[in-house]
């Protein structure tokens, strides 16, 4: 039989200390990302494997997490599931997924589920999150982390990304291409990501010098359906020579919505989504785009939750990860301007 890697072994080959590997393994905050790249692709070597079986038995723990997540049928929740899974793998966690498609009353029940004792804490993506079920969290004493909540003022850790920010660049980066007439389709209305990215655009426009014309924007859920519906009616009505979409399936309903209606997608209309989803660089054309890193943001979800699972205090109940602008082949300057030569 093999001897067992040490921690000590582990800590001399990365040029780091006990501790460090330690806080590494147990998914613990303090180390940089390139030490905890270090730690974990030497212990990975190495066949290091840390005893976590035991060590939650003593601390009667289950060793399992629960994730409630909003929806596991599209690409958004199952990107950030993927992250919180990585970073799990790597503290030797089990995941139990539950899906509750709006439902508040299932959301609820799945919180009760969990919470009598069948695992150690609670990761919710998007939830409803009704008082109820927040108080039911507290009574329960169970360690939670909300990931991209309907609403910041919620009395629960909560990870968010830069929503204002991120629309800001988007709509900028048109602005810049030299577009005037920018429609927006904004979000569902009960999130607070929709209010805030719709401000972004609003005051990337005004700061610009440009009315923001209310005939422009439009209402629409986060679907590619709703997207092409709502793109077409605008096109068709108004005549933007650009789009900005809340999200990037309504963004690529806008696109073939566009050619749909005889347009060429950058060269005659222009579109920008917001999520950078697997499907926006696969598409054709490629689909310029604010990133929101959601494997980035389940993973250090999942380091937050384990962190308080083990009794330790976060730094601060709202975490925010930044956005950044990918341009891809699905904008342009407008018809008509010098840039273009037509």
């Amino acid at each position: 039989m093999a001897e067992r890697v040490t921690i000590a072994q582990v800590a001399e080959e990365a040029g780091v200390s006990a501790m460090t590997v330690s806080n590494v393994m147990n998914g613990k905050p303090g180390a940089s990302e390139e030490t905890r790249r270090r730690v974990t692709e030497v212990a990975a070597r190495l066949g290091y494997r840390p005893n976590v079986s035991a060590r939650n038995l003593k601390a009667g723990r289950t060793g399992l997490i629960g994730l409630v997540a909003l929806d596991l049928t599209s690409q958004y929740g199952l990107e950030i599931l993927r992250g919180v899974a990585d970073e799990l793998a790597g503290a030797e966690r089990e995941l139990l997924v539950n899906a509750t498609y709006q439902d508040a009353v299932r959301e609820t029940e799945r919180i009760e589920f969990l919470g009598r004792g069948l695992v150690d804490g609670v990761l919710m993506i998007a939830p409803v999150l009704e008082d109820k079920t927040v108080e039911l969290l507290r009574r329960r004493n169970l360690p939670c982390v909300i990931i991209d909540p309907r609403r910041l003022d919620v009395a629960l850790p909560r990870l968010s990304v830069d929503n204002y920010h991120g629309m800001r660049l988007g709509t900028q980066h048109l602005i810049d291409l030299g577009h005037t007439r920018i429609a927006y389709i904004r979000g569902e209305e009960d999130l607070e990501s929709t209010a805030l990215r719709y401000q972004g655009f609003q005051d990337a426009m005004r700061l610009a010098g440009l009315e923001v014309d209310e005939r422009l924007v439009a209402e629409c859920d986060f679907s590619y359906t709703c997207g092409f519906r709502t793109a077409s009616r605008l096109i068709t009505e108004h005549r933007p020579t650009a789009i900005v979409a809340g999200a990037d399936l309504m963004a690529l309903g806008a696109v073939d919505a566009a050619r749909a209606n005889g347009l060429d997608v950058p060269t005659d209309f222009s579109v920008v989504g917001f999520d950078d989803l697997p499907q926006a660089a696969q598409t054709f054309p490629g689909l310029t785009t604010v990133r929101q890193p959601l494997h980035d943001m389940g993973q250090k979800a999942a380091r937050a939750l384990l962190s308080l699972i083990d009794g330790q205090q976060l730094l601060m109940d709202h975490m925010q990860v930044g956005t950044e602008l990918v341009v891809r082949n699905s904008t342009a300057p407008p018809p008509g301007d010098a840039r273009t030569g037509r």
